[in-house]
């Protein structure tokens, strides 16, 4: 029995010096320090090498719809080059715009040795057969997964959604 009696002595001290220095931390942390200032300017002695990139500040404000005048460094000014512009001919032939499918391919009804196919276009469904028009593609080939329309003797493939 004494000897509980002491260990536990001993232990109370040891957990009351652990929370002394636990306590102490969090004071020092807390507790304002003015940095220290150090006594000794080191002096550089390198040279300073000014830069000789010119800035042209001509672009767009991003806050109003003004355009900034051009402000060159007075130090240096870079010529302007000139630059010749040549009109360009407009192409004789129009571009052709490309035409994509506007419908879906939703799934396929088979009524005996027959084939049609379910499309949805603009919220609205379609029964198609093969040879028939949608808008201005023709419905060309009918598969369980895909339908290929054609427009202009350009093949589309829609995959089945």
């Amino acid at each position: 029995m004494k000897n509980n009696k002491y260990i536990t002595y001993v232990l109370l001290l040891i957990s009351t010096g652990i929370w002394c220095i636990v306590a102490y931390r969090i004071y020092a942390a807390i507790k304002d320090k003015e940095p220290a200032v150090c006594q000794a300017v080191i002096k550089s002695t390198k040279s300073v090498i000014k830069d000789s990139a010119v800035l042209l500040l001509n672009y767009r404000d991003p806050f109003s719809e003004e355009v900034t005048p051009e402000k060159i460094n007075k130090e240096k000014k870079i010529p302007k080059k000139k630059i010749k512009v040549t009109p360009q001919k407009q192409p004789a032939v129009p571009l052709k715009v490309e035409v994509l499918p506007d419908f879906q391919y939703k799934g396929i009804i088979r009524f005996g040795k027959s084939v049609k196919a379910i499309a949805n276009r603009n919220g609205e469904t379609i029964i198609l057969k093969p040879k028939e028009k949608i808008g201005e593609f023709l419905v060309a080939i009918i598969t369980d997964e895909k339908m290929t329309v054609v427009r202009n003797g350009k093949k589309y493939g829609l995959l089945r959604q």
